[in-house]
């Protein structure tokens, strides 16, 4: 009788380790998944950023179409990351950003600029969108 209990003993705590490892792999798989999107959501929100910044920077230096357009065109390519890794909020405020900045562009838009503006305010709505998809502070 005490060979029987000491093998349901090992086989329960055979079955304990087992759901213990089951729930640590799929806990840190989770962990390690959700840390890999907030990074890749991260370079896709600096990168869509910055190529916007760019594109104002060029009107505002009055370089001309091409610059500013080759930076839109970088956004464009951020927006689609934007759209497989955000919410719709988010790619809605990617959206909005991305047509003031072609309005700016084909308006070839100086400093000062209404279009310009209109790029800054939608810039700043994709910022908090940004932040309040990753659970940052609004500031």
């Amino acid at each position: 009788m005490s060979t029987q209990v000491t093998a349901w003993a090992a086989l329960l705590a055979a079955v304990a380790s087992i759901a213990t490892l089951l729930v640590t792999t799929i806990v840190s798989g989770h962990r390690e998944q959700r840390k890999w999107v907030r990074e890749a959501l991260t370079d896709a929100f600096v990168g869509y950023l910055d190529a916007s910044w760019r594109s104002s920077d060029a009107l505002r230096r009055g370089e001309g179409a091409d610059p500013a357009l080759a930076a839109y065109e970088e956004m464009r390519t951020q927006l689609t990351r934007l759209r497989l890794l955000a919410t719709p909020s988010v790619a809605e405020a990617g959206q909005q950003l991305l047509r003031s900045q072609r309005q700016a562009i084909d308006e070839a838009a100086g400093p000062g600029s209404p279009s310009l503006q209109a790029v800054s305010e939608a810039r700043q709505r994709l910022i908090r969108a940004a932040k309040a998809e990753m659970g940052l502070r609004h500031t």
